[in-house]
């Protein structure tokens, strides 16, 4: 599922020359003759994309399996074309100027576009495949569902790979559209329209201090929650579960005492066990932890919501069948996680 396509993929450029064709569309480059389309190869295409990406000719290089001069020699010809530098040096990096910005997205969508024609006819056994699938997960999904997935591809499919990428809620959809990424899994209280989803189970948040906390005996009260110190991940204002904590604790004209924050969840419990701190955590991901005997599982005082974690995925890869195939491996465990 991945951007990259092989080499024999060229060889396609001729026969998908309306696809390629659409960058004109796209971009409005009036300034280029149509006699030159086959002056835009996949290659280029591939090269700008990945130059994007990494920002460096020789990261470029190694990512794309092929030399240094050949990216570079590239970047001349896309220079020439788009007449404009696209990327320019500047502290030790290459900078993207305007025009590039501009491009990126339309580029992305091309490839992901050209992909999906050259593979979609040929046939997919798990067996032997060799695919990577990326996607991006908050931490409490991964530990939940990776494991399990690691291990059911292990038997089944050896010779599929997962790349995780740190979620972002803001960047997620663009990540999906341009086909940088292939699923996103976890929780949106309003997700976009445009995406097929699946649901793949629930959770809950549930408040939790240590077995012995001085102040909290079996039951937090409201003004405990919101006067205690918190520990909690530095993402959390940006993820769904912090936001949902935050808004119910600002209703009320209040806003909790974050005594810590950290980047994983399990330093939050484990922490949490060896302080007066306090935490909201996923249910399903408290189970899990080998700490939970010497802490107290308690119900917030605020109303927060359910947790309804799902997989979502582009309309342009739901018929593909190695995206469906991996979507049912993982359905398939999260069902086993009831």
């Amino acid at each position: 599922m991945a951007v990259g396509l092989r080499t024999d993929a060229l060889n396609w450029c001729t026969k998908i020359a309306v696809a390629v064709e659409s960058v004109y569309t796209v971009f409005g480059i009036d300034c280029i003759s149509m006699k030159n389309i086959d002056g835009i190869e996949v290659f280029l295409l591939r090269c700008f994309a990945t130059l994007m990406t990494e920002r460096s000719v020789s990261r470029a290089a190694d990512v794309l399996a092929t030399s240094q001069p050949a990216v570079s020699k590239a970047l001349a010809r896309l220079r020439s074309l788009f007449a404009d530098p696209l990327l320019i040096r500047a502290r030790g990096r290459m900078v993207p100027t305007d025009r590039a910005i501009e491009l990126e997205d339309p580029v992305r969508r091309i490839l992901a576009d050209l992909a999906t024609v050259i593979e979609a006819p040929r046939g997919f056994d798990p067996r032997s495949a060799e695919v990577v699938f990326r996607l991006t997960a908050a931490e409490t999904v991964e530990h939940l569902i990776f494991p399990h997935l690691i291990e059911r591809l292990e038997k089944t499919a050896p010779g599929i790979r997962i790349e995780a990428r740190h979620p972002s809620r803001d960047q997620a959809l663009r990540w999906l559209e341009n086909g940088e990424i292939d699923f996103r899994l976890g929780w949106l209280e309003r997700p976009p329209q445009t995406l097929h989803s699946a649901q793949l189970y629930r959770d809950r948040l549930v408040c939790v201090v240590r077995k012995d906390h001085p102040a909290v005996r079996g039951h937090i009260t409201l003004e405990q929650y919101l006067t205690l110190s918190h520990a909690r991940l530095e993402v959390a204002p940006h993820g769904m579960s912090g936001r949902a904590i935050d808004e119910a604790a600002a209703k009320l004209g209040r806003k909790l005492h974050i005594g810590m924050l950290v980047q994983n969840y399990g330093t939050v419990i484990r922490t949490v066990a060896h302080s007066n701190l306090v935490a909201t955590v996923s249910e399903r991901m408290l189970k899990s932890s080998a700490v939970l005997p010497e802490l107290q599982v308690l119900e917030p005082p605020l109303k927060l919501p359910e947790l309804r974690i799902n997989m979502f995925w582009h309309p342009r890869t739901h018929k593909d069948p190695r995206n469906r195939w991996f979507r049912q491996q993982i359905t398939a465990v999260a069902r086993a996680l009831d």
